[in-house]
């Protein structure tokens, strides 16, 4: 089943409904100046009223705003990767940082004319299920993430190295979807868990010497889950329009 939502519909939607979504107070999004060596992404979250991005590409942008995996996003022009900007917003009064996706939408919307729309294809995935002994994930209870989100702001509260994930109240859909990432196929959450984990998973990557189990038995082992190959929808976000140059503040 093909799902396409245009951004412009939920926006029409939500205006009917009387409710209107934040945007930033004021930003500023520029080409970002030619860059030498390695420098990359620089993400300054340390003020709880700023968000500043420096060196990003477009397509990052568009996976912060719609919470999606980068590989999950088709379409568009080819610089959508190789085209980097710099971003400055200032976040309304009492505005959480769990806002900020949905006022960079609106800023790429406004300041790009991005345009897009959700489908939903088959593809070969992994489904992320409870293991026979059940989940060994530690359930995080409502009373210790009640100021978790003045905490971790935008930003997904996991960190990931090589061989190595740990999470914060994460619920199982986040854990598939970084999953996703080191399985080598997108992964789908068919664990059927609603509340969120705390959990630090460790595996020796392919072709490395380690003394930590692979991936595949590491899930089952250390959180109780597995992996099992099919094929299943996965939600894609589809380009239809944007521009390279943005509009002026």
């Amino acid at each position: 089943m093909i799902s396409r939502q245009l951004s412009v519909i939920a926006l029409a939607a939500a205006v009917c409904l009387g409710q209107t979504a934040p945007t930033f107070e004021v930003a500023t999004v520029r080409l970002a100046p030619p860059r030498t060596g390695n420098d990359r992404l620089v993400a300054m979250d340390t003020d709880p009223a700023m968000v500043h991005y420096a060196n990003i590409s477009m397509k990052n942008l568009i996976a912060m705003a719609y919470r999606i995996d980068g590989d999950r996003i088709f379409g568009g022009p080819d610089w959508l990767d190789s085209q980097m900007y710099d971003l400055s917003a200032k976040l309304p009064p009492n505005t959480s940082k769990s806002q900020v996706p949905g006022m960079l939408q609106a800023l790429l919307a406004e300041r790009f004319k991005l345009g897009v729309h959700r489908e939903s294809k088959e593809q070969r995935v992994y489904f992320l299920v409870v293991g026979k002994g059940g989940p060994k994930l530690k359930e995080v209870q409502p009373e210790e993430t009640k100021d978790l989100d003045q905490v971790r702001g935008s930003r997904l509260p996991m960190q990931m190295m090589p061989g190595r994930i740990s999470g914060r109240a994460v619920p199982a859909g986040a854990l598939a979807g970084v999953l996703s990432h080191v399985a080598g196929y997108p992964v789908v959450d068919h664990t059927g868990l609603t509340k969120t984990f705390d959990f630090d998973l460790k595996w020796t990557p392919e072709g490395n010497k380690g003394n930590a189990p692979d991936l595949f038995a590491a899930i089952q082992e250390q959180l109780g889950l597995k992996l099992e190959p099919g094929r299943g929808p996965v939600e894609v976000l589809m380009i239809n329009r944007v521009e390279r140059v943005p509009t002026s503040d």
